[in-house]
């Protein structure tokens, strides 16, 4: 069996031990072995009361300064030299500032003949009793040593005590997001006694200006409004066990500090290229209607721009679990976006249809084309004889149909062009590629066949409303979004701003 640590035997092993070391290395009579035990074990109680008794000096020389069963009052002040370093994704800033104690201690008074005395030795102050006091929210802290040790002890003839430090800490706070960029955050630094209850140790601020701070402090994304002192007394447990515990009141100091975020730096790089995105995705509003692929980019542009720097956005926040002011303008400008790309969508769809209906309705047009062409190649045979003069002033002698009068000025295009081509060869075939290159120009580029007249097909006048009634809705729903989307996104900008900055 592994033998017990020296630590816990007991007096019976401390003999059984002593014996077997003696019978092994030390050639000792038998019947004298049992008065050198004893003498041993004399020594051993001799040595472990004298360390007791060392012990209880010590702990006794650095006990809480406790009189007739009162509490030690203990007087608090911060000085904050410096607070930057803010990290919104950890919820912590760094803070480097200096600690001011004070409290009475009987047993440090002395008749020096200088008033107070400075002790700036660690040896000395370690020799001292000092309060035990910690920065609760603090993630880690560290004392200055540069070039020395940075504290200082002075202690007044009849035992007050001030003592001094610097530390540099890394704070914890939790930041409310809800309104960012546009929040004010309430952080805060707690001083609290380790192992002492407020029946042993009551903490308190300083009666006048307990907390200060470096006018000089500057922070590049907020703005000090204001740091008090408050109390955060509670009860808490200590001596803690397996099966057992106690409740105390503890002091607790507070120094609230009250933080404003600034807003230029979100405007500049947020907000306005935002705002900007969205207006841009108007254009398209003002483009030709049938310019499918300008629009198309345009939208797609825009919106694949939007959601590259919305992740920018959210790149140096916490995951939280509730939306943020941030997130809503960006959800609304994402939506002005969307709903601009599905604004094309329904234009190209009343457009795809008008050209769909034009078609059809050309050709119902096509059969009374020909039929002009028949006559334009007899009309020729004068145009030989009496030339290009002759030939207009002789146009309107030409016999037509009642229902084809509308096409009169087809017909003047496409004599025209026939006069200047100065060839009186062609056969009908010929007649209706020049019509097609002349006088349906503009009804290929546009889909807006003429009026029809009284007397034209039924089929023909159906299938042309059909294709106006299209075109006037397409254009009708460019028109009325350049005018709905721009006050809507000025109304939800007065909406936003005035519910966030009253906040």
């Amino acid at each position: 069996e592994t033998p017990p640590s020296h630590e816990h035997l007991s007096q019976e092993g401390k003999g059984r031990a002593t014996h077997l070391f003696l019978s092994s290395q030390l050639q000792i009579p038998r019947e004298n072995k049992m008065l050198v035990i004893a003498i041993l074990l004399y020594f051993v109680n001799v040595a472990s009361s004298t360390g007791m008794a060392e012990l209880e000096q010590l702990v006794a020389e650095k006990t809480i300064p406790i009189l007739n069963g009162t509490s030690l009052d203990l007087h608090l002040g911060f000085f904050i030299e410096s607070i930057s370093n803010f990290r919104s994704q950890e919820m912590t800033f760094d803070v480097d500032l200096y600690m001011y104690t004070s409290w009475k201690d009987p047993r440090m008074r002395h008749n020096s003949t200088e008033e107070i005395v400075l002790i700036s030795d660690r040896k000395a102050r370690d020799m001292m009793w000092l309060p035990d006091l910690y920065f609760a929210n603090a993630r880690y802290c560290s004392f200055q040593e540069v070039t020395v040790p940075n504290f200082n002890l002075f202690i007044d003839r009849d035992g007050l005590i001030s003592y001094s430090l610097r530390a540099t800490c890394s704070i914890s706070c939790s930041l409310d997001l809800v309104n960012y960029p546009m929040d004010k955050q309430h952080c805060f630094i707690r001083v609290i006694s380790y192992a002492h209850t407020r029946d042993q140790l009551h903490v308190r601020w300083f009666d006048e200006a307990p907390v200060r701070m470096n006018h000089e402090i500057g922070l590049p994304e907020f703005s000090i409004e204001e740091i008090q002192p408050n109390y955060c007394d509670g009860t808490y447990r200590y001596a803690i066990t397996e099966r057992s515990f106690r409740t105390g009141n503890f002091s607790c100091l507070m120094a609230s500090i009250f933080l404003e975020r600034a807003l230029g730096y979100n405007l500049v790089q947020s907000y306005i290229p935002t705002g900007l995105i969205v207006m841009i995705s108007w254009v398209s509003f003002f483009i030709d209607r049938r310019a499918v692929p300008a629009r198309v980019t345009l939208s797609f542009t825009t919106l694949v721009s939007l959601t590259t720097l919305g992740n920018g956005l959210r790149y140096d926040l916490p995951q939280v679990s509730y939306a943020k002011a941030l997130d809503l303008w960006y959800g609304a400008c994402l939506f002005f976006v969307f709903l601009a790309l599905i604004e094309f969508a329904a234009v190209n769809s009343y457009m795809r249809k008008c050209d769909k209906f034009a078609s059809v309705a050309m050709r119902q047009y096509c059969p009374l084309i020909m039929l002009f062409c028949k006559k334009l190649c007899t009309f020729t045979n004068t145009l030989q004889q009496d030339g290009r003069l002759s030939a207009r002033a002789r146009f309107t002698e030409i016999p037509l149909l009642p229902s084809l009068k509308h096409f009169r000025e087809i017909v003047v295009d496409v004599t025209e062009r026939i006069i200047e081509m100065e060839d009186f060869s062609m056969n009908e075939k010929d007649y209706w590629a020049v019509a097609k290159t002349v006088s349906f120009k503009e009804v290929y580029s546009t889909g807006f066949p003429r009026p029809p007249c009284h007397d034209e097909v039924p089929a023909s006048v159906y299938f042309t409303r059909i294709s106006e009634e299209a075109s006037r809705c397409a254009l009708r729903i460019d028109k009325i979004s350049r005018i709905v989307f721009p006050v809507t996104f000025v109304l939800f900008n007065v909406f936003y701003w005035s519910y966030y900055k009253s906040k």
